[in-house]
């Protein structure tokens, strides 16, 4: 929960202790093993979930029905168990920690109340969220590109950052290509990178 402390005061830093105390006494920290699934898909998870550590993948449905990749969290990422933070409806979603995973847990409607009491909460909700919405803009960007390696680029471009950091099986779930695929654009891209 340190973690989670030291990340906020980046952001905020008048960080009071009634905030602390808050997130303190209504939350729970809890550990994840590698692969283990974390919320179902039909499953009632009413949690703002905070990942303190790991790496969390979040599935939804295609049209046929098949799990695709649509949300990958890491450390001081959110997501939440419902359609979002603010609401007890169930989101259609299975979350799955990729790594051993630690994750602050806190009621749907523990963190409705302290993003109205705490503007310190309020504003860490509001840098999470920017950081998902980068996230998201990168996947609109990466389905508009027909071509695997100009995807790969675009991918490189805007998330190379985070990419490195990552295993590869949640990069090509992401990248919407199979395996050898990732591999060879991968391959591609770093030669030519390495000849600029």
């Amino acid at each position: 929960m340190e973690r989670l402390f030291t990340y906020w005061i980046k952001h905020y830093p008048a960080l009071g202790a009634d905030s602390r105390s808050f997130v303190r006494s209504r939350s729970m920290v809890k550990w994840y093993g590698k692969k283990q699934v974390i919320k179902l898909e039909t499953e009632r998870f009413p949690f703002f979930c905070v990942v303190l550590s790991g790496l969390v993948a979040g599935y939804g449905k295609n049209s046929e029905r098949q799990s695709i990749l649509c949300e990958l969290m890491q450390p001081m990422d959110y997501f939440t168990g419902t359609q979002h933070p603010f609401t007890p409806r169930l989101r259609e979603a299975e979350y799955v920690a990729i790594e051993n995973t630690t994750l602050l847990l806190v009621p749907v409607a523990e963190a409705r109340e302290a993003q109205r009491r705490f503007p310190a909460f309020a504003e860490l909700v509001q840098v999470m969220k920017q950081r998902k919405i980068n996230f998201f803009e990168l996947l609109i960007a990466l389905t508009n590109e027909q071509s695997c390696y100009t995807r790969y680029c675009v991918y490189m471009d805007r998330f190379s950052h985070q990419a490195v950091q990552l295993p590869d099986a949640p990069q090509w779930q992401l990248l919407r290509m199979g395996r050898s695929t990732y591999y060879r654009m991968k391959s591609r891209y770093l030669r030519e990178k390495s000849r600029k």
